[in-house]
């Protein structure tokens, strides 16, 4: 599968190779992939969520092409991750969540990543309907949200114990 590249970026295919060479560590990783890694990558959430997504990976490696990499070509470093929550479902419908570490937050390197993400993902026939969510408080990721013209949902928001989900979707354009 191809990578994506936008202008300052390359969203790179995560690989069962990469997702158990992040598991081992940033060396392993950046041995896997050819990439240096920042620091704070993966974040604590991303990394417990990581034996899970290797499991699934491992059952159905179609997932593979819907999950990405975010790579700053200037410094040849992966800074975050970008895609699918799984497989499209049967109705072509796919959840998109991202990250990116703090020293690179608030430069444009995750509306860049979301706007290539997207406009690949428009290119795929299976995909009808991209969704997202982000907690209220999460104000950054309701601004690249926004930015990259997500609509927000209000009638399929939710409560959870952490607080309000806003449900998010990208109205698809096809030709």
């Amino acid at each position: 599968m191809d990578n994506l590249e936008t202008d300052r970026l390359i969203l790179i295919n995560y690989t069962l190779e990469m997702i158990q060479a992040t598991i081992n560590g940033t060396e392993a990783l950046e041995k896997t992939s050819g990439y240096h890694v920042s620091p704070d990558w993966p974040g604590i959430d991303f990394f417990f969520y990581l034996p899970y997504v290797l499991e699934n990976v491992k059952k159905d490696d179609r997932m593979i092409k819907w999950t990405r990499l975010v790579v700053l070509k200037e410094e040849n470093k992966i800074i975050g991750e970008i895609g699918g929550q799984g497989n499209p479902d049967e109705t072509g419908e796919i959840e998109i969540g991202y990250s990116i570490v703090p020293d690179y937050q608030n430069k444009g390197y995750m509306s860049e990543a979301l706007i290539g993400m997207v406009a690949w993902l428009e290119e795929q026939s299976v995909i009808r309907r991209i969704f997202a969510r982000s907690y209220e408080q999460n104000i950054a990721s309701i601004q690249v949200l926004k930015h990259n013209h997500f609509v927000h949902i209000k009638e399929k928001d939710t409560e959870e114990k952490q607080g309000r989900v806003m449900m998010w979707e990208y109205p698809i354009k096809r030709t």
